[in-house]
């Protein structure tokens, strides 16, 4: 389920201001974690436009090869960084406070 990017910044916020943890040093943060939810989407836009991998041609141009799409990797490294930040806040699925309207979902 895809979700906007400012209904994600309004939770993440939310969750900070429950745990009355909404300070400058992490609302920073949190916009580190949006800058790499920037990243990671062109990435997947990468790789669903070129694939896992793709065909390009040799450095001499005679032979045509196949290369590994970099995005692939680099999509674990931002993915692991978005995890460490959520980690580093305190924000996981066990200390989610939820909304009254989240039970309205």
């Amino acid at each position: 389920m895809a979700q906007k990017k400012s209904d994600i910044l309004e939770s993440l916020i939310s969750q900070l201001e429950k745990k009355q943890a909404d300070i400058s040093c992490f609302l920073d943060l949190i916009d580190d974690y949006m800058a790499l939810y920037d990243i990671k989407k062109k990435l997947k836009t990468d790789i669903k436009k070129r694939g896992v991998s793709y065909e390009a041609q040799s450095a001499s141009g005679k032979a045509t090869i196949i290369k590994q799409n970099q995005s692939v990797k680099d999509l674990v490294a931002v993915n692991k960084q978005m995890l460490m930040i959520l980690d580093k806040l305190g924000l996981t699925t066990e200390k989610t406070i939820r909304d009254d309207d989240d039970d309205k979902l």
